[in-house]
């Protein structure tokens, strides 16, 4: 009796590693993927807009060029660095939900 009720546990922990892997995996990929299609959005609004805003100067330069040479750049390591803080807090909440056995 007692072998089966500890497979039957060891099947529920498993089951539920499982869960917690799966919900890990699905937050990941939705940061990913929300990043990455943030940053393909601000280089295909900038390229559209090139032109119109290239009447604008910053810096001695036109914004249109400003923002496709430096802009983009300065924006996807914003989004990195947001990427990273957000995957950070997933782990952490994964590591603290998970049981030390």
């Amino acid at each position: 009796m007692t072998t089966q009720n500890t497979d039957q546990d060891t099947q529920q922990d498993i089951e539920i590693e499982n869960a917690a892997r799966d919900r890990h995996q699905l937050r990941t990929q939705a940061v990913a993927v929300t990043s990455v299609s943030v940053v393909l959005f601000a280089v295909a609004v900038a390229i559209l807009y090139a032109v119109p805003l290239n009447r604008i100067w910053f810096l001695n330069f036109p914004l249109g060029f400003f923002l496709l040479a430096q802009g983009l750049t300065m924006f996807a390591v914003f989004v990195t660095f947001w990427y990273v803080r957000v995957q950070e807090r997933i782990d952490l909440t994964r590591s603290m939900n998970e049981e030390i056995t």
